[in-house]
């Protein structure tokens, strides 16, 4: 299933199937199913797209057939699999793709930037992942999902997407989005021998939004490499921005911040490292 989604906090999907014909001969089709699901085949003929705003859209080929002759609601096996009755007769022409529109569900959405870095000496730069959280009204069959702009149709990016049964979270990565950028100037003011080696550091760090419009949303979590980390004097520019260090991994920290259009948020906050 191919899927497209535009960025709203809720989406309606509607996803597509594709029949193809690779033969030189007509079919005229009288009873058929589609089946998703767990099924081992190599590639699945399923093409779907998620639409978000007021009224439910959907992209299709040119073979596509607006009225759909096939049953929207799911026919579940105790097997893994759904399957989708075809409704009516059609033809399928030699050497041809028919698309018919056979799902629609109601998708809740959540849009972050996410990255992960490890701490190492001296300046770093880098920038962050583009996360889409989604989590159905009803079971999804696997297929590529294609992320787009309501307002202006610009395509964001494609990521893969299993089988997702109803009401649960999956977690979709995009590439890079090149306007939201973080720096660590990280100085080690201290070292130490015994009992075990450790150091002492002194980080700042920057978080900048270079987008015009945009307000973002980041989660940068920083790895020190250290079994014994303690921050202290964490100091942050605003009460946007706030820096946690993990309860159960103690190496790990992380940053949450939200930032307006063309501007930065920066934190300090100094490390006490040991084996």
């Amino acid at each position: 299933m191919d899927s497209v989604v535009c960025l709203l906090s809720a989406a309606a999907l509607q996803a597509l199937a594709d029949i193809t014909n690779e033969h030189e001969r007509l079919y005229n089709i009288t009873k058929s199913q589609l089946i998703t699901g767990t099924v081992p085949l190599a590639s699945t003929p399923v093409r779907g797209v998620v639409s978000l705003g007021n009224g439910a859209q959907y992209m299709a080929s040119g073979g596509s057939d607006a009225s759909s002759p096939i049953s929207s609601e799911a026919d579940p096996t105790n097997f893994g699999t759904y399957s989708y009755n075809i409704t009516r007769r059609f033809n399928l022409l030699p050497k041809s793709i028919k698309t018919f529109p056979f799902l629609s569900t109601t998708i809740i959405f959540n849009y972050t930037l996410e990255t992960t870095v490890y701490l190492s000496a001296g300046t770093s730069t880098g920038l962050f992942q583009r996360i889409f959280t989604i989590e159905p009204s009803e079971f999804l069959p696997a297929g590529t999902v294609t992320f787009y702009l309501a307002a202006t149709g610009i395509t964001l990016g494609q990521g893969r997407l299993t089988d997702t049964p109803k009401r649960t979270k999956q977690r979709i990565s995009l590439a890079n989005d090149p306007d939201v950028k973080f720096q660590i100037i990280n100085i080690i003011t201290s070292t130490r021998q015994v009992p075990t080696y450790g150091q002492d550091l002194s980080v700042d760090v920057t978080i900048s939004n270079r987008k015009d419009k945009q307000t973002v949303s980041v989660t940068l979590t920083i790895n020190s490499g250290y079994r014994n980390t303690n921050m202290t004097r964490p100091t942050c520019s605003s009460s946007r921005i706030t820096i946690d260090q993990d309860v159960i991994n103690r190496s790990s920290l992380i940053i949450r911040a939200t930032i307006e259009p063309n501007q930065n948020q920066t934190c300090a906050f100094t490390l006490s490292q040991s084996n």
